[in-house]
């Protein structure tokens, strides 16, 4: 089997046993996914644990998995937080946040910017879209997400090495930041940041880098930031989870 699925579950799932698995996600893994009786599973509850079992029963609503073995991670290792100005398309922040989770992002601090054009508000789906993305990856933990109302405030209690992808000829490669352990990435909204809020940056400390010769689009700009930060910090490093194969 090349892919294990993944099912989201509650916290208070017992760590030995079995598994029931109703509702919504129940009907994922039967109508959608069509897990079989004797297939390997997989279980996270977004909170650093998760769960390997052996599908046993299948009924018309609900599925029943045996645990072989439980795990919790804890939120350990390098740390990445996106701090990025509120955009006009849904579709944008949908792309960020789905593939910024895929790909590992700590945190996703929202804020509004000079160049905003609409105030901050998430929707019902912004969960959904994380759950799904720990799902497509067994990620055990689900990102953090906030809104704030300037940069300034998004970036009162961060603590660790912050970058700002800016447009700027004076601005250095990310290949040439040395620690990176814990570490923010500023992106602007559509039309980019402010004057004052590049002055706000660099007064904490937010070193100027470039993403290369070319500009893109916001959604693009925080997930090549973010893949080339988590490849300084060796995230790519290690072979897929033996789970997977």
């Amino acid at each position: 089997m090349s892919h294990l699925f993944y099912f989201f579950i509650d916290s208070s799932t017992p760590k030995e046993g079995e598994i029931i698995l109703q509702g919504e996600e129940a009907h994922h893994a039967i109508r959608v996914v069509r897990v079989k009786i004797g297939e390997p599973i997989g279980f996270i509850d977004g909170a650093g644990s998760k769960w390997f079992g052996e599908v046993v029963h299948i009924s018309k609503d609900k599925l029943i998995a045996k645990i072989l073995q439980y795990q919790y991670i804890a939120r350990e290792g390098p740390r990445l937080s996106l701090f990025l100005g509120w955009l006009h398309r849904d579709s944008a922040i949908e792309t960020i946040i789905n593939y910024g989770t895929e790909l590992g992002v700590s945190e996703f601090h929202f804020f509004q910017a000079e160049h905003s054009t609409r105030p901050i508000r998430f929707s019902e789906k912004v969960k959904k879209w994380m759950v799904q993305a720990c799902k497509t990856t067994g990620r055990e933990w689900l990102p953090v997400l906030n809104g704030y109302k300037n940069l300034e405030t998004a970036l009162a209690d961060f603590h660790g090495t912050l970058l700002a992808a800016v447009i700027q000829s004076h601005a250095i490669s990310i290949q040439q930041i040395t620690d990176v352990s814990n570490c923010g990435l500023i992106i602007g909204p559509e039309g980019d940041l402010s004057e004052q809020e590049l002055s706000i940056a660099r007064e904490h400390g937010a070193i100027s880098v470039h993403l290369g010769p070319n500009i893109y689009r916001t959604e693009l700009s925080a997930l090549l930031g973010a893949v080339l930060i988590m490849q300084k910090q060796k995230r790519f490093d290690n072979p897929p989870n033996k789970f997977f194969i």
